[in-house]
């Protein structure tokens, strides 16, 4: 299968495992998918409200070593809650570091974070997701609710602010990362959830 006939729902059979897999988000580098339970007769996410961290794979290893089964109907109520159309990474600095210090506000970060998409307004489409920032050895640590200012979508600056914030007390002089960035992880009651790493994600993309 070509990348262009990659679509939401779509099942396939991959070498690696014996469990089919639902795609339920995907972009150009990775996929996102559920994994099916042979004993459950079942997909494994069984409830959208439930908190759920998405398996992931990048997108030419699932063109390459899987095969198309066919497709199950991807529904409304999903597209809703998986918000297949939000950026799996957003607001990917290499030059920035997160502040070891909590910031006040987003004025506290330099003026050169608002060309980080050259000179575009690049917006997170949500108006409140969920934010998970790492420990010292770089374990998850509890998310956060965080809203939009304008109760409809996040700028860049206002997401690094939040992320700032809520990472500052956990990190340590030893770096285990370099940059920032923002990357998605899956859901969490009902709504989007991302976590807090460096300008590259745990996959290394």
């Amino acid at each position: 299968m070509k990348i262009e006939e990659l679509e939401l729902g779509a099942v396939f059979q991959p070498e690696w495992d014996i469990r089919p897999i639902r795609v339920l988000a995907f972009d150009s580098e990775q996929v996102m998918y559920d994994s099916w339970l042979p004993h459950a007769s079942r997909w494994g996410i069984d409830s959208l409200s439930q908190r759920i961290s998405y398996y992931r794979i990048r997108t030419s290893s699932l063109l390459n070593k899987a095969m198309y089964l066919r497709t199950e109907i991807y529904t409304e109520q999903e597209r809703a809650v998986h918000r297949p159309d939000l950026p799996f990474s957003f607001a990917r600095i290499d030059s920035l570091e997160w502040p070891m210090t909590c910031p006040a506000s987003t004025h506290d970060f330099p003026q050169s974070l608002s060309q980080a998409a050259n000179g575009e307004k690049v917006l997170l489409d949500a108006p409140r997701i969920f934010l998970e920032p790492f420990g010292p050895k770089g374990g998850p640590k509890p998310s956060a609710l965080i809203a939009a200012e304008d109760e409809k979508s996040f700028t860049v600056e206002e997401m690094l602010w939040h992320a700032a914030r809520l990472q500052f007390q956990h990190l340590r002089d030893e770096k285990i990362i370099q940059g920032v960035g923002i990357y998605r992880s899956g859901i969490q009651r009902g709504l989007p959830s991302y976590y807090v790493w460096g300008a590259k994600s745990r996959m290394g993309i």
